[in-house]
């Protein structure tokens, strides 16, 4: 019997009761996600800063839509997309989280068991064997080399095997392997902020990562792209709690949910929506939430209050 499945599964029961309790009332603080899988008093420093990372030709769509793709919980499926998770839960900016810790997934702050049952029963090996989670920007032990494709294979295997997902289309894998090639450490930077601008460029990643999807006659990849966006929307209302931010609030959710619709509509209407709807974010909410920013929980002191 896989105990530290239970463990997990009697975890994920526990803060989806919290979360819909606390989604209540108006004024109460944010039931942040990330602190489902955050070592205790490491909150703040979890939901304040991040791992400094750049991209090598980081405007260049397929890494940008690999990026989108990498923050998708439903990329993953099964009980990670359940729990919240996604590539980006352990690999913040495709390097790594020192403050990952998942009852019965992990040892230590910054290790976890990827063969697990609770992921998937395909790669279960009945032992608890945690490793630490690895910093993309560096070497690792399956190679980065185009000609032979072995990342791709390796993010393939991940993804269905170890966590129970769809199988992925070889666009997603092209897209998710380039990004993956791209992460390089910043010179002189290790650490830096969490805004909304971080949000809000995730966004952009999400339109640009479906429109290459729907180029390549891609529809299960242009709806995780659009999947990645309401992500994305919904790490932005964590922040924006307190009865003074209502509005944002509503508009945040209002938003996910013509996203939604978008997404489940025919292929060919995708991508004209996608640019009415990105039109009309920009022009109103987007410019909305940036002038509340100061008031909202991106502010490390108005943070650090909420967390004590």
């Amino acid at each position: 019997m896989d105990r530290g499945g239970a463990r997990i599964r009697k975890l994920i029961a526990l803060t989806a009761l919290f979360l819909g309790v606390a989604a209540t009332p108006g004024g109460a603080p944010s039931a942040f996600e990330q602190l489902r899988w955050t070592a205790p008093g490491a909150e703040l420093a979890l939901l304040s800063e991040q791992p400094a990372a750049c991209l090598a030709a980081g405007d260049e769509p397929r890494i940008r839509a690999g990026r989108a793709l990498f923050g998708a919980p439903t990329l993953l499926g099964g009980q990670a997309a359940k729990a919240g998770l996604s590539c980006a839960s352990c690999h913040i900016n495709g390097r790594d989280n020192p403050h990952f810790l998942l009852a019965g997934v992990s040892a230590a702050p910054g290790t976890a068991d990827v063969t697990n049952s609770f992921f998937s029963a395909a790669r279960g090996n009945r032992r608890f064997d945690p490793v630490v989670i690895p910093d993309l920007a560096m070497p690792g032990k399956v190679s980065r080399d185009r000609e032979t494709r072995a990342l791709e294979a390796f993010i393939r295997n991940l993804i269905v095997e170890e966590f129970g997902g769809q199988e992925p289309s070889p666009a997603t894998l092209d897209v998710l392997a380039t990004y993956v090639r791209a992460v390089r450490a910043c010179p002189g930077e290790r650490s830096v902020g969490r805004r909304l601008g971080d949000q809000l460029a995730a966004i952009d990643d999400g339109v640009a990562g479906a429109q290459l999807m729907i180029d390549r006659a891609d529809l299960q990849g242009a709806r995780l792209s659009i999947a990645s966006m309401r992500h994305q929307l919904g790490l932005i209302a964590e922040r924006y709690s307190g009865s003074g931010l209502t509005r944002e609030r509503d508009g945040l959710l209002a938003a996910s949910r013509e996203l939604q619709v978008i997404g489940d509509s025919d292929v060919g209407r995708i991508i004209p929506a996608l640019g009415r709807w990105k039109g009309e974010f920009d022009k109103r909410l987007a410019k909305r939430l940036r002038r509340a920013e100061g008031r909202s929980l991106y502010d490390a002191d108005r943070l650090a209050k909420t967390l004590r």
